[in-house]
């Protein structure tokens, strides 16, 4: 007679194989959670965790038409068509990032061009990556003849003459400039209307302008989208640091990440200073985050300070 007690330990062993198989089939673990292999430290901040918050700042309006026209149909339409074309970058509105210098008319050096150091300053504090300004040049008629022979025909369009420059908030340099010539189809009495230089004439296929500035946007994006996350630290003591990015920027407490220093600003042309970047000082760990901001101790190295640059761990 079988005892009771070896068919215990026969039960016990089937229900282990059966319970192991089912955890196979589901892809669950019979170790604790956590104990895991550096791979997925979570300490380590991943590319797509973190989100760039980038400034579009007021652009210059230098055309005919009236301003009141230029800021309904290119400032506020700008920032809408942009941040459709940016998916997974954080676009702030000039109002929208606390600071005087990127709400405002920007600063410029003596020679008349934008002040890229003071910009980047600005950048910086109000834990931006990059600072997007533009200048609409000119709006203008063009006709060219389209078609063959028998067929050939007059068509009307308007060309959006304008300029954009991204400005990286960690060095000051520009990532991105051009000069869009961007030419659109319009209506004859469109254009008729635009060869009248009434400040109100772009508001005849203002749709077809919007939609081109979403073009522009993905081009402009594309570019952002290579440039690598870097925060910015602007205090610091006892050990412990003040970053200008928070939870805007998915930061969170356990996160750590490479100093730089924050390099020997140069001189270029024109007046203009640049931030040369420095050599890797330490590493620092998030130990607080709040919407517009983070706290972090030092972990490594005594030279981290305001000024400093934190990116991504190597």
């Amino acid at each position: 007679m079988i005892s009771e007690k070896r068919i215990y330990s026969v039960n016990t062993a089937v229900f282990l194989i059966i319970f192991s198989l089912s955890c196979l089939a589901a892809g669950c673990s019979l170790f604790p959670a956590g104990i895991k292999s550096g791979k997925n430290d979570l300490s380590k901040p991943s590319v797509n965790n973190l989100i760039k918050r980038i400034a579009l700042t007021k652009f210059e309006n230098k055309s005919f038409i009236g301003q009141g026209e230029f800021e309904e149909i290119f400032q506020n339409s700008l920032f809408l068509k942009f941040e459709k074309a940016c998916p997974g970058i954080s676009l702030i509105k000039p109002e929208e990032t606390g600071n005087n210098f990127l709400s405002g008319k920007l600063p410029k050096t003596g020679s008349g061009r934008i002040d890229s150091f003071k910009i980047a300053e600005a950048g910086r504090e109000a834990g931006m990556n990059a600072i997007i300004t533009g200048t609409l040049i000119n709006i203008a008629g063009v006709e060219e003849r389209r078609g063959f022979l028998l067929f050939e025909r007059s068509q009307s369009f308007a060309r959006v003459d304008m300029i954009i420059n991204v400005y990286d908030a960690a060095t000051g340099t520009k990532i991105y400039e051009e000069n869009i010539k961007q030419q659109i189809e319009i209506a004859e009495h469109e254009y008729d209307a635009l060869m009248g230089k009434t400040p109100k004439c772009v508001l005849e296929f203002k749709d077809k302008i919007t939609d081109a500035l979403f073009l522009i946007g993905k081009s402009v994006c594309s570019k952002i989208k290579k440039q690598p996350w870097q925060g910015f630290v602007i205090s610091g003591q006892g050990g412990g640091i003040t970053i200008s990015s928070g939870e805007n920027a998915g930061l969170k407490t356990g996160m750590v990440f490479d100093a730089y220093d924050a390099g020997k600003i140069i001189s270029g042309a024109d007046g203009q200073k640049f931030f040369m970047p420095g050599q890797k000082t330490g590493t620092v760990k998030i130990t607080d985050v709040f919407r517009d901001k983070a706290e972090a101790v030092i972990l490594t190295g005594s030279d981290v300070k305001a000024g400093s640059v934190l990116r991504i761990r190597e």
